[in-house]
């Protein structure tokens, strides 16, 4: 009679034990299966990155259908533009400021030189 609820016990405990070796397994197999798949996007998306960064070496048949090679050309030229169009702002601020200290010294040697114009205006 003791050995028989013994048996049960041991029994139950089997099953206890291979419940949760099962159900941990699955649940370690859910997150491997995510973990892969997101390690999977994160090499796509750097690889995007480096197409779109003009990387030649980057790609390969999945790179290539990302961006064909005229768009990486294309990329490249309007990057040059927009370095030739920053150059010409800066060109222009500078001789915007050269303007602008110019008429200020004008404007002082005008005022030094006809002092009685504003006395006359206040009459």
């Amino acid at each position: 009679m003791g050995s028989e609820r013994m048996e049960v016990q041991a029994r139950k405990f089997y099953s206890q034990r291979n419940m949760y070796l099962t159900g941990f397994t699955l649940f370690l197999s859910l997150i491997l299966n995510r973990t892969y798949i997101m390690i999977l996007d994160v090499l796509r998306l750097e690889e995007k990155l480096r197409m779109y960064e003009g990387d030649k070496h980057a790609g390969g048949k999945e790179g290539q259908k990302l961006m064909p090679e005229g768009r990486a050309e294309e990329i490249a030229q309007l990057k040059r533009q927009l370095g030739k169009k920053d150059k010409e702002i800066d060109a222009l601020k500078s001789q915007s400021e050269g303007l602008h200290r110019e008429y200020d010294s004008l404007s002082v040697k005008y005022n030094q030189s006809n002092p009685g114009d504003g006395n006359k205006k206040g009459n």
